[in-house]
């Protein structure tokens, strides 16, 4: 019997978890499970394929007090965490782009104002802007969940998502 992923050369599976952050500089894919409004933040070196995923929860970290000990929680510190982890292993900080996924507004709460999804995702696009680090692609917002796959050596994004109806799609990003 053939076992998948198993063999010599093959990539290795890395889970990233709900306020997690990882950085990969071999061909490992990075995966995050069940998408809502939390947003995925994959940041890659196309040249050194050095690249990092971290699945954020919540927009803003500045002013969190324990956002120095789990920066993966927050869009904004996580952002940072990734590009300082990834220039240490020796990516340039110049070539770094960006891909963003999830921040799905999975239900209305119309006394909150915008939901939390919209928020991360604007949080997300903030710290990308002010850093300087391009946004190449994404797939944000609306109602559906979201899994996500990305292999730092190649910089793809593989979003596999389904709505309520239990339809189910794959966009490559």
């Amino acid at each position: 019997m053939k076992t998948y992923g198993t063999e010599p050369g093959a990539p290795t599976s890395v889970q990233v978890g709900i306020s997690e952050l990882t950085v990969s500089d071999g061909d490992d894919t990075l995966k995050s499970y069940g998408l809502g409004s939390c947003v995925a933040i994959a940041l890659y070196d196309p040249e050194t394929e050095i690249g990092g995923l971290a699945h954020t929860m919540l927009p803003d970290g500045d002013e969190a007090e324990n956002s120095d000990r789990k920066p993966g929680k927050y869009a904004d510190t996580a952002i940072r965490a990734l590009l300082r982890r990834m220039v240490e292993r020796g990516a340039s900080y110049t070539t770094v782009e960006a891909k963003l996924a999830g921040g799905s507004d999975m239900f209305e709460f119309d006394s909150f104002g915008d939901g939390v999804g919209k928020r991360n995702i604007d949080a997300a696009k903030a710290e990308l802007e002010k850093l300087g680090v391009p946004l190449v692609a994404s797939d944000l917002g609306g109602d559906r969940g979201r899994t996500v796959e990305f292999t730092p050596e190649t910089g793809t994004l593989l979003v596999k998502s389904s709505d309520e109806n239990g339809d189910h799609g794959v966009t490559e990003l």
